[in-house]
């Protein structure tokens, strides 16, 4: 009788801890979190005190002002988030690793590299539309969505590591979206500057 009550007791505690399961660390989701408002951070600093000129000024017909990566980031942002949050957690994407596995840092290497061989034309809903006017309505909204994500990173208990969906770094986790979010944001951070360190910018 009295191992039959212990049993009872320890059955609730074993359904718990298999079902408490934290596939992404706390360790991983304070460091991603960083990542991701540092990322955010240099952005604002970069770009918070240009003028409307040097905000909209195009190097060529085909390339993308600052103003155009800025919005170019805040539609992937929503676009990403929706992604993980939405479409890839369903059956068709459960446990659905590609040829090999990925490591983050494969994922931040790869979506920071600017080489002329990696530099590809977006998808059209994700070509910027001219809708911010002002780095000022950039920060504001950009801020508001990089703070969605991390809210979500750091309370969802969502599998994370169980689904995979291919995209430009390959067949990454839901987990390595989100890294890859922040190092987009870093992608294009680097393309702003290159645009600020033209010839024909203006002072």
């Amino acid at each position: 009788m009295r191992n039959y009550l212990l049993l009872l007791l320890l059955v609730p505690s074993l359904l718990f801890a298999s079902t408490s399961k934290e596939t992404v660390t706390k360790k991983e989701r304070r460091n991603t979190a960083k990542y991701l408002k540092k990322a955010m951070e240099q952005i604002f600093k970069t770009i918070e005190n240009l003028t409307e000129e040097q905000w909209n000024y195009q190097a060529s017909a085909e390339s993308w002002s600052v103003a155009g990566a800025c919005e170019h980031l805040l539609i992937a942002e929503h676009a990403t988030l929706r992604l993980v949050q939405n479409k890839i957690q369903t059956d068709e994407y459960k446990n659905a690793i590609g040829e090999r596995i990925i490591s983050d840092d494969e994922v931040i290497t790869f979506i920071r590299d600017r080489s002329p061989e990696r530099r590809v034309k977006t998808l059209q809903p994700f070509e910027p539309k001219g809708n911010l006017k002002t780095p000022q309505d950039f920060i504001q909204q950009y801020r508001m969505a990089r703070q969605a994500t991390i809210d979500y990173l750091e309370t969802t208990n969502d599998d994370l590591k169980s689904y995979y969906y291919t995209g430009p770094a390959g067949t990454i986790s839901g987990y390595q979206w989100i890294i890859l979010m922040a190092a987009h944001s870093e992608r294009h951070w680097e393309q702003m500057k290159e645009v600020m360190e033209h010839s024909n910018y203006p002072l």
